[in-house]
């Protein structure tokens, strides 16, 4: 009964049918509560339907029966984030680090939490370690555009934006950051370009109105 669960609740959580997948996860806990991997994968369907609160209990639970798992500590930092507790963050960061201090992802996701406290340069280091660990991590490059593009270092920032692109050729975020960067140094016809490719990309986006508009005004003046 606990396998049967378990295969059905990870095919949900593959498929991104989380509500389902949660209900699984459930039945497989109330069979065998001492498996942390279940409490992890139903954290991450909470995590994935933005329920972070009852993601950080669970893996909270996962941590209580297997304390050294960094994927574990990684979530819960990122669910923290998710909060805006990125104290929280950042101290599950430093343990997942304890377990395993080369791990690129680690770097990437302390680096957005220092992103959103304002300190920059610390940001910046955790990004270039991660992309020194891993040269083709385009999530890496992004950050540090993003970075760059805060402390308006537009040309730097459209580099970043455009290797991340070149390993991650649907990158959304990316083509919208690199647009955004384009339209700041005057090369609007450059932004207009992105910014279409980032609507095509992203037909649900939150700011698609938003972006449609300036799309719209950039296609009158430089179409």
């Amino acid at each position: 009964m606990t396998t049967d669960a378990r295969i059905r609740a990870d095919s949900f959580l593959y498929r991104g049918e989380y509500r389902k997948a949660i209900e699984a996860f459930s039945v497989a806990i109330a069979a065998d509560p001492c498996d942390p991997t279940v409490y992890t994968n139903r954290g991450a369907a909470y995590a994935a339907l933005g329920e972070y609160e009852l993601a950080i209990v669970d893996y909270d639970q996962a941590l209580a029966l297997a304390p050294n798992d960094a994927t574990v500590l990684n979530n819960r930092g990122l669910a923290h984030a998710a909060r805006k507790d990125y104290e929280s963050a950042l101290a599950d960061y430093e343990r997942a680090f304890v377990v395993d201090k080369e791990d690129p992802v680690v770097y990437n996701n302390r680096a957005v939490a220092y992103e959103a406290q304002g300190e920059f340069e610390q940001a910046l280091m955790d990004c270039d370690r991660a992309i020194t660990l891993d040269p083709r991590y385009a999530e890496a490059f992004y950050v540090r555009g993003n970075l760059y593009a805060s402390l308006t270092e537009y040309e730097r920032a459209i580099a970043d934006y455009s290797q991340a692109i070149n390993f991650k050729a649907r990158f959304a975020a990316a083509y919208y950051g690199r647009g955004r960067a384009f339209g700041l140094v005057g090369d609007y016809r450059q932004a207009l370009a992105d910014l279409e490719t980032y609507l095509e990309l992203s037909p649900r986006a939150a700011d698609r109105e938003q972006v449609e508009a300036i799309v719209r005004d950039l296609r009158q003046r430089y179409k």
